[in-house]
C-alpha cells in the first residue's frame, strides 16, 4: 500500500496562500459562518463533494431554504483562540462542523489564523425535517431559487494554487514519489508522471491530488492559510492516501470501523473534481527527482 509521507510544504502551499475566486454574483466578502454568503458556499462545497441528485430534487418544492446555525465552545490550550460554529441542513439531513484557526505552532514558530471559517467535518444525519429550529440554534432562512440558481451558475468555477506554488507542487510531489517507489521496491515509472489537482475551496483547507498512473488519490488537510515562507523549512507529516484498485469499496458496511476505505460514491467525486475540474500537471520523469 502506498503510504506517503508529504513534506509539510506541500499540505500548505496547496491550500495556503492561494488566489481564491471572490464569491461570484454575490459581491461582498465571506463574513461570519452564519451569514448568506458564506452559507452558499458551503452549499457549493457540499454540491461538489458531497450532494446527489435525490438532494436536490427534494428541495425543488421548497421556496425557502432553512439552515440552523450556532456556535460550539471547546475546552483550548492556552494561546488558543480558535472559533468553532456548527451548520444544520435540516432538509436534507446534513450537519457542518466548522473552525476559525487562531493559534501558534511554538516549535515551528508559525502563526496558523484564518480569515474564515473553513469546514472541518460533514456527516449525514437524521432529523425530524419538518421540526422547529431547536433553542440551542438560531435560524436563517434563504431563497431556495437564489441560492440554486447561483450553485448553477458557479457549478464550473475553480481557482488553484499561482504558477509559483504549482511549481514547488510539481518538486515536492517528483520528490516522494520517487522515494515512496523505492521504498516499497516499486517499478519506477518511465514516462512523466501525470497528477490532476481538484480546485481550492475558499470554505475548506483541503485538497485533493490524483496520481493517473499510480492510481492513487491523495487528500491533503490542514488547518493553516498560510503566507509565510518559513513553513518550507519544517518538518513531515502525513498525507491520505488511497489505492483506488484496493481502498474502494461500494458501502462502508463493509468495511465498518475503518477509515482506510472510500465508497465508489466518494472516489467518483473526487475523480470527478481532480480530473475534469481540476488541474492536470506534468512532473519530470521519476529517476530524475531529488530531494
Amino acid at each position: 500500500m502506498f503510504k506517503s509521507k508529504v513534506v509539510l510544504v506541500m499540505s500548505l502551499l496547496v491550500m495556503a496562500g492561494c488566489a481564491v475566486a471572490p464569491v461570484a454574483e454575490q459581491d461582498t466578502e465571506l463574513t461570519g459562518f452564519k451569514e448568506k454568503p458564506y452559507l452558499f458556499e458551503v452549499v457549493r462545497h457540499l454540491y461538489r463533494w458531497y450532494m446527489d441528485e435525490s438532494d436536490v430534487e427534494y428541495t425543488t418544492s421548497n421556496d425557502k431554504f432553512e439552515f440552523w446555525v450556532r456556535s460550539l465552545e471547546y475546552q483550548l490550550d492556552d494561546g488558543d483562540s480558535s472559533k468553532f460554529g456548527e451548520i444544520v441542513m435540516p432538509r436534507l439531513g446534513i450537519r457542518v462542523k466548522v473552525k476559525q484557526a487562531d493559534y501558534t505552532i511554538e516549535k515551528l514558530n508559525v502563526v496558523v489564523k484564518n480569515d474564515t471559517f473553513k469546514i472541518v467535518n460533514v456527516e449525514r444525519i437524521a432529523i425530524d425535517k419538518a421540526g422547529k429550529v431547536p433553542s440551542e440554534y438560531e435560524g436563517v432562512t434563504v431563497d431556495y431559487k437564489e441560492m440554486r440558481d447561483y450553485l448553477f451558475k458557479t457549478r464550473k468555477d475553480v481557482s488553484f494554487p499561482d504558477d509559483e506554488l504549482i511549481m514547488r507542487i510539481r518538486k515536492t510531489a517528483r520528490a516522494e514519489l520517487l522515494d515512496d517507489l523505492r521504498k516499497d521496491g516499486k517499478e519506477i515509472p518511465k514516462s512523466n508522471p501525470v497528477i490532476h489537482i481538484s480546485s481550492l475551496s475558499p470554505v475548506a483547507n483541503e485538497v485533493w491530488v490524483f496520481w493517473e498512473e499510480g492510481r492513487l488519490m491523495l487528500r491533503f488537510a490542514s488547518d493553516i492559510d498560510l503566507s509565510n515562507p518559513l513553513v518550507w523549512d519544517h518538518d513531515e507529516m502525513s498525507a491520505k492516501a488511497f489505492d483506488i484498485d484496493t481502498q474502494v469499496v461500494v458501502s462502508m458496511n463493509e468495511v465498518a470501523g475503518s477509515n482506510a476505505y472510500m465508497t465508489r460514491d466518494q472516489i467518483g467525486r473526487a475523480l470527478f473534481n481532480c480530473i475534469v475540474l481540476g488541474k492536470r500537471v506534468v512532473l519530470t520523469p521519476l529517476p530524475e527527482s531529488k530531494k
